[in-house]
């Protein structure tokens, strides 16, 4: 009977029943998709890229004198590097850096069908070194043959590689059903056919994979071509951890080549660092709103429900004059808000997940749903609620009989 009074109350006050409910909504809206976000990016922060990465450099160059040979500046650039005695490894770098992408979007196919979407990943293309220069540790098959090696000019004549080494998870992701050694994957634009020769163990390679959520999806061809703009880069294995003085001698020995520029030179550490930073730093932008929209909904609720009982002091005071005690018009008032905050809270769950899914979908944020989060912001959402309604309404139920007396 009570509940069935309550529910008159709220059709009887519909319109700032509505706007509690729909100030609940919107909160678990904002504060749902805030923290999910926040918790899948703060969550990626933490997962290990299983390379070394103290030992890897990235180096960026670029060309601007358009008379220079470029494939004679590359070829040089390889053989100082290697001569360093702190250079283990030394390979020329096309479109993927270690953690840090110049440019390019790559997927891989499994097929020749177009209807099929194929698989985000780091597409790797090295000279010679290059395979040892990034770290990689086989699980099966092999590694390039020089004579596999295709290092040329780009143009429609330009050579291209027919072999491949994936990792296990990429591995897995296009053939789940069998054993990827051997099999056939396509490449590029114009999905070339690459034989898989090898599979190593799973690296966090390519910042665009990283982004993509598909952290240990990467592929290394043996080919690489000069030419394609002027960027002009290499990836460096050094025997010392993180020192800065190899990193300066890099640089000079870098220097003394005119017609280019030496834009950057960093171990993959620092790469890896400013790639979380930056998605850290939005995961807290992320904390910073729900703060705000928790703070907005509790102040607004708090609003509504003061606005909704100076209406009602007239009812209120009837409830005391037959004989409600004030604990029972407390408790009226807190389930009434229940009531109204459940059907906010329900609402809002489904326009989080819509709007999950859009932002997952369409805009490439992480940010998947995650049940036992969910789970928490309706209840911290439902507390808000309930201590926002607890002041006004303890007001509320002290008031006295006698005001219903008085009526102008």
């Amino acid at each position: 009977m009570a509940i069935k009074h309550i529910l008159k109350l709220i059709f009887k006050h519909k319109s700032i029943s509505l706007l509690i409910t729909l100030q609940i909504a919107i909160a678990v809206t904002i504060v749902g998709n805030t923290s999910f976000i926040s918790y899948r990016t703060l969550q990626n922060w933490l997962i290990p890229s299983h390379m070394a990465e103290e030992q890897i450099i990235n180096v960026y160059t670029r060309v601007f004198d358009k008379d220079l040979d470029q494939g004679a500046l590359i070829e040089r650039d390889l053989q100082n590097l290697r001569a360093l005695p702190e250079v283990e490894f030394a390979s020329y770098a096309a479109n993927e850096l270690v953690l840090a992408t110049v440019n390019g979007r790559n997927f891989v196919h499994n097929s020749l069908d177009r209807e099929k979407q194929g698989e985000r990943l780091a597409l790797f293309a090295q000279t010679p070194q290059g395979v040892e220069a990034l770290g990689v540790k086989l699980t099966q098959g092999r590694t390039f043959y020089d004579t596999e090696y295709m290092f040329t000019s780009t143009g429609p004549q330009a050579q291209r590689a027919s072999v491949v080494v994936i990792s296990n998870t990429l591995a897995q992701a296009l053939f789940p059903e069998q054993n990827a050694l051997g099999q056939t994957l396509f490449l590029h634009t114009e999905r070339l056919p690459y034989q898989v020769i090898g599979i190593y163990e799973d690296m966090m390679l390519g910042e665009n994979a990283v982004y993509n959520n598909s952290w240990y999806h990467s592929a290394i061809i043996p080919e690489a071509h000069y030419g394609q703009n002027s960027q002009v880069n290499y990836i460096l294995k050094v025997h010392t951890d993180g020192s800065k003085r190899t990193l300066e001698n890099i640089e000079n020995l870098l220097f003394k080549e005119e017609g280019r520029i030496v834009k950057q030179v960093e171990y993959a550490a620092r790469a890896k660092k400013r790639l979380w930073d930056g998605r850290s730093t939005f995961a807290f932008i992320m904390m910073g709103i729900s703060g705000i929209a928790i703070l907005v909904t509790g102040v607004g609720i708090i609003a509504l429900v003061s606005f909704s009982i100076s209406v009602r002091t007239k009812e209120i005071g009837v409830l005391r004059a037959l004989g409600a005690s004030q604990n029972r018009v407390l408790r009226t008032l807190l389930l009434e808000n229940s009531i109204l905050a459940f059907v906010g809270i329900a609402v809002g769950l489904f326009a989080a997940l819509w709007l999950n899914q859009y932002f997952v979908t369409n805009l490439r944020i992480q940010g998947l749903i995650v049940p036992w989060l969910a789970a928490i912001v309706a209840i911290a959402v439902w507390l808000l609620s309930a201590c926002a309604v607890y002041i006004p309404a303890r007001k509320a139920a002290k008031i006295a009989p006698a005001q219903v007396t008085k009526t102008s």
